[in-house]
């Protein structure tokens, strides 16, 4: 099978992209229509990046020592933000090293809370899903493309890991509606894992930084609403739908100059 950075460079629909029409029909199209270059790289992209680089490490090399995984963190943090091209926009007033003792102290919980599974059976795998109107049986134009953050056995279970970081928990609506769980379920049943569970484990960026560690559950019915929701959003672009949405969204947008007033 293909790399996941050789599929993304193939036409595809991601989980990533549904997230963004559903929030503003006006960013997807700067984003993924038109590819304008955004203004600024949020740091918590370049922060997400490095931490699933360390956690990664950890899997695929359990004898790691503490010390190289932070290491392993700064290193690909600094890499993030000092890249060529898009500069790194950060939060507030934070810089680089308080940022960098933030996800250290992170990781360290993080090492505290989820012991090391049983057996790590992929980091970061790709899979490829073809979307069919649970009503029509259309197939989507294209593929849902992803990586899987991890999948483990644990106490002779098999799981899928959802790694996020964030600046609070998920909420009980994020637990029961997020589709990227949904499309992990699916993405695992393709894989040939048809009795995985997803796992969900949110690093939170407080000042005293905590796991949230859930058990998601997702049936027939999620799977059939996240491929009805899919098909629905790609009609929409191909329809040339592209309203701009205001709220919350628009202050850390990338694209907010070229949105105008």
């Amino acid at each position: 099978m293909m790399t996941l950075r050789e599929l993304r460079g193939l036409p595809h629909f991601s989980i990533s992209q549904l997230k963004t029409f559903l929030q503003c029909p006006r960013k997807y199209r700067f984003h993924y229509v038109d590819r304008l270059e955004p203004e600024f790289r949020p740091i918590a992209l370049a922060f997400g990046t490095a931490f699933h680089v360390a956690v990664g490490y950890r899997l695929l090399q359990p004898s790691t020592a503490r010390d190289e995984l932070h290491t392993i963190f700064r290193d690909s943090l600094m890499a993030e933000v000092k890249a060529d091209g898009i500069p790194v926009l950060f939060e507030d007033e934070e810089d680089l090293g308080q940022t960098i003792d933030l996800g250290i102290r992170m990781l360290d919980v993080f090492l505290e809370k989820v012991p090391l599974p049983e057996r790590v059976l992929g980091v970061e795998v790709p899979f490829v899903i073809e979307l069919e109107h649970p009503v029509t049986g259309e197939i989507a134009s294209l593929p849902l493309i992803g990586g899987v953050d991890a999948i483990v056995v644990d106490e002779g279970k098999l799981f899928v890991w959802e790694l996020k970081t964030g600046k609070k928990k998920w909420s009980a609506d994020q637990i029961e509606y997020d589709p990227q769980p949904t499309a992990y379920t699916m993405a695992a049943r393709e894989l040939g894992h048809n009795e995985a569970e997803v796992k969900l484990l949110v690093t939170t960026k407080t000042n005293r930084p905590d796991v949230q560690i859930e058990r998601l559950v997702r049936r027939r019915g999620d799977e059939s609403e996240l491929a009805e929701t899919a098909l629905d959003v790609l009609h929409a672009v191909k329809a040339g739908v592209d309203a701009r949405i205001r709220g919350w969204g628009c202050r850390p947008c990338a694209f907010a100059d070229r949105c105008g007033a």
